[in-house]
């Protein structure tokens, strides 16, 4: 089995849009072991990196080392029924993600248990 990892690198540009988004200005490609496929997150795509709550940015900066892996995470979120995967696989690519780049793994966990717990609290009101 191939282990999960980043086929390219990607540059971001930070475009004002009124919110703090940026494009993706070199296609970002991974693959994943949990789906067995690429994913390929191409240029011009708008992510926003992690929706980090203010009270949280001590602890987990929004544009720290996960940041490839928060871009793989917004692709899948918008495009998941395309790739016919669920919400969990989706978040479970994240952490994959996350452990290739090299985030520490109390961070990792903490990330990983704030995308799941949203999406519980998103399922409960959405």
């Amino acid at each position: 089995m191939i282990k999960a990892h980043f086929v390219s690198d990607a540059l971001y540009t930070k475009r004002p849009i009124g919110a703090e988004l940026f494009h993706v200005s070199k296609p970002l490609i991974f693959y994943s072991a949990i789906l067995g496929r690429e994913i390929a997150v191409p240029d011009g795509f708008k992510t926003d990196f992690a929706s980090i709550p203010w009270f949280l940015q001590s602890f987990v900066q929004v544009n720290g080392r996960h940041i490839h892996a928060a871009v793989v995470h917004d692709f899948l979120c918008t495009y998941r029924k395309t790739f016919g995967i669920t919400q969990k696989q989706v978040d479970q690519v994240f952490m994959e993600a996350m452990e290739c780049l090299g985030v520490r793994r109390t961070q990792r966990t903490a990330m990983y248990a704030g995308v799941r717990g949203y999406q519980s609290v998103k399922g409960l009101f959405g």
